[in-house]
């Protein structure tokens, strides 16, 4: 049997994409970086290091899930979400939910689509 396709459905995702601003994601990423720079341990090993989408969070902020959290707060803040978003990260390991920056890039960015 042969499977239905719905081409309405299909063309509006393709205008969907067509109409995302990439823009927007070189500004969460910068954002996303600014943030974690402002609020890393000053002691982290490799200073110099270009902060890209692989830099491991758990090494630059030394396991210090706190410093993390306020980062992640003034993330919130700066893109207008919801603060709910900062409760829900309370109890659980935030290292293991976001391991590295392009993690924590590609979480804001569903948040702000989705507003």
């Amino acid at each position: 049997m042969g499977e239905i396709y719905d081409f309405k459905a299909f063309q509006k995702r393709k205008k969907e994409k067509e109409q995302e601003d990439p823009r927007v994601v070189v500004a969460i990423y910068r954002s996303v970086v600014y943030y974690v720079q402002m609020y890393m341990e000053e002691t982290y090993d490799y200073p110099r290091e270009h902060m890209t989408t692989n830099v491991l969070l758990k090494n630059v902020y030394r396991n210090d899930r706190e410093k993390f959290l306020e980062s992640f707060a003034a993330l919130i803040r700066h893109w207008n979400l919801p603060p709910k978003d900062i409760e829900e990260f309370t109890n659980e390991d935030v290292f293991d939910r976001f391991p590295t920056i392009g993690h924590l890039c590609v979480y804001i960015e569903k948040r702000v689509k989705d507003l």
